[in-house]
């Protein structure tokens, strides 16, 4: 009897232990131009090849076309993530030469629900937005929430209207990780980015003067294991941003 009370107490052990271990987690952020290289290359294989080596469980890109007329009419999201294996969700900023153009999420794990929301922006400014998915990854995994936003490149203060915005739709609750990730167009120590940094939004790269992000949420409990800028030089006009962290 007590043998039996003894095991079951040393499996119950066990199992609170391993539910406590935290999970590993990439995530990669990347505005891939439209796979436009800097050669003049629409270069898919490039594109993917680039975000494979990083080994990221959750990539989210901007700048994406679907099936418009300067990239022949490919579903560029649909491609990557075929050529990648992941799933995808894309999300449509606006028309576009006979298609569409926005944001992507590719992820390992399902995606089991996404939402695109409009952000303000002024007469002659770019229709933006910010896409919302929430992704199962297994392994028990929590869930993830995240958030892919393209910012104003013209103005700080569309921009600024624009994070406003962000805040509002990102969730309070600290019941999953978030991580608000993107093309912010915006530097550090900018109005905009003074806004999230007053939330105590968290930034992912240890060493930053760019304008592509990875943020975790003040209620996201992560270990940062490392993070940096990878070194693709010509598939786009932006460099990808990569974070490897620890769920805890």
């Amino acid at each position: 009897m007590h043998i039996r009370i003894l095991y079951i107490f040393c499996l119950y052990s066990s199992l609170l232990i391993l539910a406590d271990e935290p999970h590993r987690l990439g995530i990669l952020t990347y505005n891939i131009h439209h796979a436009g290289g800097l050669d003049g290359k629409v270069d898919y294989e490039r594109i993917a090849g680039i975000i494979r080596k990083t080994d990221a469980d959750i990539i989210a890109l901007q700048e994406v076309d679907n099936q418009t007329t300067r990239t022949q009419g490919v579903d560029q999201a649909k491609k990557l993530a075929s050529i990648l294996g992941l799933q995808v969700v894309f999300g449509k900023a606006l028309n576009f030469q006979g298609g569409t153009y926005g944001l992507a999420i590719l992820s390992r794990g399902e995606i089991k629900t996404s939402r695109t929301f409009a952000l303000p922006y002024r007469v002659g400014q770019e229709p933006r937005i910010v896409l919302e998915a929430i992704i199962d990854l297994g392994d028990g995994v929590p869930l993830i929430n995240i958030f892919n936003a393209h910012l104003c490149h013209l103005s700080e203060d569309t921009r600024s209207e624009q994070v406003q915005r962000i805040l509002q739709v990102v969730p309070g609750s600290d019941s999953m990780p978030v991580f608000l990730v993107g093309d912010f167009n915006a530097r550090p120590d900018s109005t905009p980015m003074k806004l999230l940094w007053e939330k105590s939004w968290e930034d992912l790269l240890e060493t930053h003067n760019g304008i592509d992000y990875l943020l975790s949420s003040s209620g996201t409990l992560v270990e940062l294991k490392s993070s940096r800028i990878v070194d693709a030089p010509i598939a786009s006009d932006h460099k990808p941003v990569f974070a490897e962290v620890l769920l805890k």
